[in-house]
């Protein structure tokens, strides 16, 4: 019995996400899909409607990924909307500044929760403007944003990769893209492909047997890609080996072949999904740059995989904003400016940064694309890019 009403429960929420229009996203993002489940009806789009012309502030905007907690929303319903200060401030200046992505942060977060958070987003802008697209963490373990009612709760990803079968991994992968599906998500930030050593850091986050991760990340990506919510493989070039946490530190590393390996596996058969680049360093390379703000870590995907989206991690993370391993870290905007000249597409803030932080940024790039041709042939091409996936 309980099982037939969590069925009829999130066929309701599909119902609900179908009229409300929170999800819009209308195609796969690769060309062959296994039809391993009924893909869910597409929402009809009026291609008539024509979108607005971006000024340059607004351009910036859509490169970037605003966090929005949603514990106040889930502990006092709809009134946090006009009782708890965050709430009112977040929703005030994704009205104001129009971002083109926004990330959910929060603990055991319902359906209806987030929901209700996607439906207050969008009831501000009109069929000329450019919805942000919701993303969530939702690797399973402990990194599952969403996990309240509503929404199935995970094992960790090791344990799927390696105690999982293949038929076990397509059944959950199929419930749980349902209900983000359902949910108003778009992006998935999802699977970690990162592959395990001796590092106890990622711990039950990374699988080390890399066929079995491969074969269980391309169940992820062709079932998610089904119900229009897109993954993002992470963390390029994969921070497997690393003995440190880089939100806290930086951390330097030599690349094994079979940590970069998996991503150019993936992405030859899932050319346009999404790649989180990671702020690790490799050691004697890259002129002592993080990756995520290396453009020699990054000039691949142009030439082999132009339609992949770049999604820096968290810009907030001392691994980014280090200066040569010292305790000086780089003001935000700096860090954000050489993210984009990196080869980046998208620019992700965490829970750990402000609003206020986020609009130095924007003048900062403002102040960037003014006095740069090259730096705004960089930022127009993101554009396009961003704007082409919501299209």
């Amino acid at each position: 019995m309980k099982y037939y009403r969590t069925i009829i429960f999130i066929f309701i929420l599909l119902i609900i996400a179908f009229l409300a229009a929170y999800n819009y996203f209308k195609r796969p993002f690769f060309n062959e899909i296994t039809e391993l489940t009924p893909t869910p009806t597409p929402k009809v789009i009026n291609e008539k409607i024509v979108k607005k012309d971006l000024n340059t502030k607004q351009k910036l905007a859509q490169l970037l990924v605003v966090p929005f907690d949603l514990n106040a929303l889930q502990q006092q319903g709809e009134a946090a909307l006009t009782a708890d200060e965050n709430t009112v401030k977040n929703l005030s200046w994704i009205d104001k500044q129009e971002p083109g992505f926004v990330i959910y942060f929060g603990d055991k977060i319902a359906s209806s929760t987030a929901l209700l958070a996607t439906k207050n987003i969008y009831e501000s802008f009109d069929e000329t403007d450019y919805l942000p697209s919701i993303m969530v963490d939702h690797e399973g373990g402990s990194v599952q944003r969403l996990s309240g009612e509503g929404f199935t709760r995970m094992d960790s990803w090791q344990k799927i990769v390696n105690g999982y079968t293949n038929v076990q991994q397509q059944a959950l992968f199929q419930q749980v893209a349902f209900e983000l599906y359902a949910s108003g998500i778009d992006i998935v930030l999802a699977p970690v492909v990162d592959v395990a050593s001796n590092s106890a850091v990622l711990k039950t986050r990374a699988a080390g047997d890399v066929d079995k991760l491969y074969k269980a990340a391309e169940n992820f990506v062709y079932i998610f890609a089904q119900y229009g919510v897109m993954p993002v493989i992470k963390h390029f070039p994969g921070i497997g080996a690393s003995r440190v946490d880089l939100h806290d530190q930086s951390s330097a590393v030599s690349l094994r072949e079979e940590d970069t390996l998996i991503f150019s596996k993936l992405l030859n058969k899932f050319g346009n999904i999404g790649v989180m680049t990671s702020h690790l360093r490799l050691t004697d390379k890259l002129s002592g740059q993080p990756c995520s703000l290396s453009a020699e870590c990054l000039q691949q995907f142009p030439k082999e995989y132009p339609d992949v989206l770049l999604i820096s991690d968290d810009l907030g993370m001392i691994s980014a904003r280090s200066i040569n391993d010292s305790e000086q870290l780089k003001d935000l905007s700096q860090v954000a400016t050489e993210a984009i000249k990196a080869g980046n597409h998208v620019l992700l803030f965490g829970n750990g940064v402000s609003l206020d932080e986020i609009d130095l940024v924007l003048h900062a790039l403002e102040q960037e694309y003014q006095d740069s041709a090259s730096f705004r042939a960089q930022v127009d091409a993101a554009v396009l890019k961003v704007l082409n996936l919501k299209r």
